[in-house]
């Protein structure tokens, strides 16, 4: 070990390219950071990463992905409760070591009249790692010597593989100055772990909110009745009695696993049945709907009724939030292996940007929406080996179509 070394990191580079001109872009000093991170956050390898990076705008996707991994741990030297003193002026590190390798890519901005190009020292499987850990650990407030020391990485061939590395990083820049190291799978990365968050936080809302929720549905439960004994049947109090039941339904699916109740049922008959329903709401903006029936004779389906009617409820009431004055389709047709249920209305088109991402968890276009709605028809339809697709969506009409699989001898 290297218990005395008081070299200045700064030295390494210096030494290193002592005698060279060689300059390297930005984008790829970006590139190789993660051809060394990449290995690592793809296989969860256990790790311990010291960084400085000042600027992390083009390596956001990769550190988060390092931030999820269970067996990584990775130090920045811009936080000031881990280091203890920062006197490392503009340079810029990062310090890898695993039981599949080590590495360390030293490179500075500040000597460079173009600020876009900086030299580069980089040391893969070599003791040159140990000395700069050796230098920039007196700075932590932590001792990391036994994390540190604990890899054992393969060793052989340490100058051919140096020498390999080396050429590669010339190669790169002088014939891929301008590659953008694939920032568009970043860019992506990036957005499913901000997803991954807000996910997080409904199933929390969703843990402190559902008890309160019960306890007032009990309440509307116990008034429904009571309206339903003085004014015996009557489509209203049929929709909130429904609707009740709905809600008791989505939170229960939302919270726990789900015990789906499957029956045999007439397609058009639960179409008709939920469009009795929609009738009341339809109104309150003007709309109307159109029911069209292209089946002839019955279409049996072995389905969860409340299930697929929180399927057809979620669909139509996007559907008529986002029109007025219009007449709402609901198609039914078949063919020897499938119902097919075609929703239609005359609103906004989507945009092309949304259109990938309508079935995302946690994806709304709402400004108070959880964007849970589509995605929770998606897993209903699959539990009933059914599919819900946008089929199109532009000036004139936007369309949706949930198939469910016929009963044939029997079988679903």
């Amino acid at each position: 070990m290297y218990k005395n070394n008081r070299k200045s990191i700064k030295s390494f580079l210096d030494t290193e390219y002592e005698n060279s001109e060689e300059f390297f872009s930005r984008k790829t000093v970006n590139g190789i950071l993660r051809s060394l991170l990449e290995p690592i956050a793809a296989n969860n390898a256990k790790s311990l990463i010291l960084t400085r990076f000042k600027d992390t705008s083009s390596l956001n996707g990769i550190i988060k992905r390092l931030e999820y991994c269970s067996n990584v741990e990775m130090y920045s030297f811009l936080d000031f409760d881990i280091v203890s003193r920062d006197d490392l002026v503009e340079v810029e590190f990062v310090i890898i070591t695993s039981h599949r390798y080590n590495a360390v890519l030293i490179w500075d901005y500040s000597d460079s009249q173009n600020k876009d190009e900086t030299r580069l020292c980089i040391k893969v499987n070599s003791k040159d790692v140990n000395e700069v850990f050796e230098t920039v650990k007196d700075r932590l407030k932590i001792d990391l010597d036994e994390k540190f020391y604990s890899f054992r990485p393969e060793r052989r061939e340490n100058a051919l593989l140096n020498d390999a590395i080396y050429n590669v990083l010339r190669i790169l820049n002088e014939n891929i100055k301008e590659n953008d190291f694939n920032f568009k799978e970043q860019e992506i990365i990036a957005d499913k772990l901000q997803t991954r968050d807000k996910i997080d936080e409904i199933n929390a809302n969703i843990k402190n909110c559902a008890h309160e929720i019960k306890n007032q549905l009990s309440v509307l439960d116990i008034y429904a009745k009571i309206l339903e004994k003085n004014l015996g049947e009557d489509k209203n109090i049929s929709l909130i009695k429904k609707s009740i039941s709905l809600i008791r339904l989505q939170l229960d699916d939302l919270r726990a696993g789900d015990n789906l109740n499957f029956e045999e049922k007439d397609i058009r008959e639960v179409v008709k049945s939920s469009i009795s329903i929609f009738e009341q709401i339809l109104p309150e903006r003007n709309n109307k709907i159109k029911f069209v029936d292209n089946i002839r004779g019955r279409a049996l389906v072995l389905i969860d009724e409340d299930r697929f009617f929180a399927v057809l409820n979620n669909i139509v009431k996007n559907a008529a939030e986002s029109t007025f004055d219009d007449e709402i389709e609901i198609r039914i047709e078949a063919d020897d292996k499938y119902v097919k249920i075609f929703i239609k209305n005359h609103g906004e088109k989507i945009a092309e940007d949304i259109k990938t991402k309508l079935f995302t968890e946690g994806f709304s276009t709402k400004k108070d929406g959880w964007g849970l709605g589509l995605s929770i028809c998606r897993k209903y339809l699959a539990a009933q080996l059914g599919s819900i697709s946008l089929v199109k969506s532009d000036d004139d009409e936007t369309e949706f179509l949930v198939t469910i699989p016929l009963i044939q001898d029997g079988i679903n």
